[in-house]
């Protein structure tokens, strides 16, 4: 690893301290369900770990939360999450526990008005709920009937390309059989750590501050998809972490209701660990 990367993951760790020290706080209160070994995906993580079984509720629940958090706060649902496991509790009622038969008797505009009644709807909503009830369930389901679980197929392409680069593109590609309504990369990334597979998500934080003009770890001043995954692992295994932590990190030190430093808008580079090496802030 260069000298560069090696003050990378310093920051990368200076980060997380400052999150958990300073930023991360409420009335003088650590908020715990914005830690990162509360989160959902943390938790199934641990849950691949130990080699526990998912099933079509799992990848579903995983499906629904990946479709959701592209167009909302998660702050909106905070006071639903359960911190022992990281669910969400109102919309998991919200879709009848994630049963696929039942799921698949509802309407479009159905699931669509409880999500909006939660104030999680967003304009992408009604087709993401189309696609999820006319394709995305129909297809885990025919998936789990031909190889008995979900997992098993998914493996098939993780002994190819461990990177999970190749699944990513077979879920995404308009052209794949296995495509899946309404999600691109980054939402399939996103869907995929739902159900324990360690990786980063592509969003356009961690893309943006992984940039040319911010931690320069690439030549993009915004990482293109797969590269932000080949980053994010490296960074990781040079912390020894897991790489969706790494992830979740970075995507804190940016969002909204987490640590907002290392915003588009007003950033805060007064207070930023990178700001030594961030172009923006060299340059301000």
């Amino acid at each position: 690893m260069d000298t560069h990367m090696e003050d990378v993951c310093k920051i990368v760790n200076q980060m997380e301290i400052q999150l958990r020290t300073n930023l991360l706080l409420k009335d003088g209160q650590i908020q715990e369900k914005k830690l990162w070994e509360n989160t959902y995906i943390k938790h199934q993580i641990d849950r691949r770990n130990s080699k526990d079984l998912f099933s079509i509720r799992d990848h579903i629940r995983g499906m629904v939360y990946a479709m959701l958090s592209s167009g909302i706060a998660w702050e909106r649902v905070e006071d639903s999450i359960d911190v022992s496991t990281g669910k969400i509790k109102v919309i998991d009622e919200a879709f009848h526990q994630y049963d696929p038969d039942v799921l698949l008797t509802c309407s479009p505009e159905e699931l669509s008005d409880r999500v909006k009644h939660l104030h999680c709807a967003s304009q992408s909503t009604k087709k993401q709920m189309s696609g999820l009830i006319h394709t995305n369930i129909k297809k885990l389901k025919q998936i789990e009937k031909v190889y008995g679980s979900i997992d098993t197929y998914y493996q098939e392409f993780i002994d190819k390309d461990c990177s999970y680069k190749t699944l990513i593109r077979t879920l995404s590609d308009s052209n794949s059989k296995d495509k899946m309504v309404e999600m691109g990369e980054a939402l399939n990334a996103e869907y995929l750590r739902n159900v324990g597979y360690d990786m980063a998500k592509p969003d356009r934080h961690t893309r943006r501050i992984l940039g040319s003009r911010i931690l320069a770890c690439s030549d993009y001043e915004t990482v293109p998809l797969f590269e932000t995954l080949d980053i994010a692992k490296e960074i990781a295994d040079k912390l020894k972490k897991p790489v969706a932590e790494v992830d979740y990190i970075l995507w804190s030190y940016c969002s909204k209701g987490y640590g907002e430093v290392c915003t588009v808008i007003n950033p805060k580079c007064n207070i930023c660990v990178a700001r030594q090496i961030c172009k923006n802030s060299i340059q301000s």
